[in-house]
């Protein structure tokens, strides 16, 4: 059901000139509405946990609760980006060159409006807003820094770094600058200061207070800069604080050694407190408990302790060489073998140096077989981010690995590949970059 709210409006600035604008809410257990975003992100934080996104010209939210009501409403412009921090969800657009943020409350759908005027050489596709302040993105021919404005519009500081900004994100109601390199700073009024460097090229998350997750399969500390390596989760499916992780891959939900098999795919986690919501990929929200949770066995799901490289090569009766190594020459290959050996690549041609590849055949006296290097599932003859978003692609059915490439995405070499060989590959990933 649709009702009609009436918006609260803040007048803050001598740029606003907009029309007042009108909330609409609908409760449901399907988030249906949110199939009309561009992108929905998720918010799981020490107020609750939020979803929200936009299309064109609407920002969305919700509240994770038994009733989950959506709150959405119109803009007069065009929406270029949105974010979210605390109980707040935010759309920056722009109408006539101008620059406006609407603030809509996502547990009772309040809403306010602030306008910034022109903003000239704003990079616009993303921004931040905590603590009465925005925080915009801006360009000087090909530089990047981070300007921060009151809710009046006017200027209140300038952000730079020793190269260009990315992206600015909040977590517990405090702003991130996220630079190209993957070093993240934490701004404050009084300037930045660094807290962790992520994966670069890899998306990221929030992931409860204080913590990102990237889809390398590491969860970041902004406030220690301490590490962890977790093995199945997806993007928008963790949170930690500080007793407890839960994570989720595709179809399951983890919880120290407990774990609970969901019929659907799931499309993201919203936990508060014992609160846990899964959104499937249709967007039907299920309500479960931990109490609904099971033992999964022995397996360690979340840790992934690191697997020693000095491998030895194995023969195998179905004609591979495995356990070699990424990186491995040519000519170290042949000496680690200590026999007779030809080398040749995938178009049959005879190799002499450089690395060895994935998809190579090695004649070794006259018994002819492929070589599976170990990670390597693109056949580039080394690990790195291609090879994580081929193995994805593969375990979530958008690609098929098959013979020695499947065979190079074992990293354990337990014969199954699955999500904690993914983790394995994308940390060794991390080091070859």
């Amino acid at each position: 059901m649709r009702t009609k709210i009436t918006a609260s409006v803040l007048l803050v600035s001598v740029f606003l000139f907009f029309t007042v604008s009108t909330v609409y809410s609908e409760t449901s257990k399907n988030l249906s509405a949110f199939e009309q975003c561009n992108k929905y992100y998720i918010e799981n934080n020490s107020y609750g946990a939020y979803i929200y996104g936009s299309d064109y010209d609407t920002l969305y939210c919700a509240s994770a609760s038994e009733n989950f009501a959506v709150y959405y409403t119109e803009v007069n412009g065009i929406i270029r980006s949105v974010s979210c921090t605390a109980m707040y969800s935010y759309a920056l657009y722009e109408k006539s060159s101008n620059y406006y943020v609407v603030q809509l409350n996502c547990e009772n759908g309040t809403l306010t409006e602030y306008s910034f005027g022109k903003l000239n050489s704003i990079y616009n596709l993303s921004f931040a807003f905590s603590g009465q302040r925005a925080y915009f993105i801006f360009s000087d021919g090909a530089y990047r820094y981070v300007k921060s404005y009151g809710t009046d519009g006017t200027f209140r500081k300038k952000y730079t770094f020793d190269e260009n900004v990315k992206s600015v994100f909040q977590n517990n109601s405090k702003v991130y600058a996220v630079l190209y390199s993957g070093d993240i700073y934490r701004l404050d009024n009084s300037g930045s200061s660094y807290c962790t460097s992520v994966n670069s090229g890899y998306g990221f998350c929030n992931a409860g207070d204080g913590y990102v997750y990237s889809d390398a399969g590491t969860l970041f500390s902004l406030d220690n800069q301490s590490i962890e390596h977790i093995a199945n989760a997806k993007l928008n499916c963790i949170y930690k604080n500080q007793s407890r992780i839960i994570c989720a891959d595709y179809k399951t939900v983890y919880y120290t050694d407990k774990s609970y098999i969901n019929k659907d795919q799931i499309g993201a986690l919203l936990i508060y407190k014992d609160n846990i919501y899964i959104l499937n990929t249709d967007f039907e929200i299920k309500s479960i408990k931990l109490s609904d949770f099971e033992k999964h066995g022995d397996i360690d799901f979340y840790y992934a302790d690191d697997i020693n490289d000095n491998r030895t090569y194995t023969f195998t009766s179905d004609g591979y060489i495995t356990g070699v190594t990424s990186q491995t020459t040519v000519t170290k290959f042949k000496e680690n073998l200590a026999k007779q050996v030809t080398l040749y690549d995938k178009e049959g041609k005879e190799v002499t140096s450089g690395k060895i590849k994935t998809g190579y055949r090695a004649v070794v006296l006259g018994d002819i077989y492929q070589i599976s290097v170990t990670g390597d599932v693109t056949g580039e003859g080394n690990v790195k981010s291609n090879d994580v978003s081929a193995l994805m692609s593969h375990l979530t059915g958008e690609r098929t690995l098959e013979g020695v490439y499947l065979v190079s995405a074992d990293y354990n070499m337990d014969g199954k590949v699955n999500n904690i060989d993914l983790v394995y590959i994308a940390r060794y990933a991390e080091r070859e970059n």
